[in-house]
């Protein structure tokens, strides 16, 4: 697992997701001031026989958050078993740009 600066993290998500890099700077600058992070970790879908293979997710950890610290195991975005995953990357909040 990599710890990324934001240009890096958002390029690889946005390489196969939506939003730009732009619009994913204003959708975690949200998540910053709604729910505290201390960062955000990309998750990357590894089942082989499941429509969500490669797709990526970022999800916030911290003390007000679901994942308190970044998981060493696979886990579910969605709370389904087709969409195991495993955690690729990871940002901390002081890395995400303000403007």
């Amino acid at each position: 697992m990599d710890r990324m600066k934001f240009t890096e993290f958002a390029a690889k998500f946005c390489a196969v997701q939506e939003p730009s890099p732009a619009g994913l700077r204003g959708i975690l600058a949200v998540q910053r001031a709604r729910y505290f992070p201390d960062g955000w970790m990309l998750l990357e879908c590894h089942m082989m026989d499941s429509s969500r293979l490669g797709e990526l997710t970022i999800l916030p950890y911290g003390p007000s958050n679901t994942y308190k610290e970044i998981p060493s195991y696979p886990i579910s975005p969605r709370g389904l078993a087709s969409d195991m995953s495993v955690v690729v990357a990871y940002m901390p909040v002081e890395d995400l740009p303000l403007e």
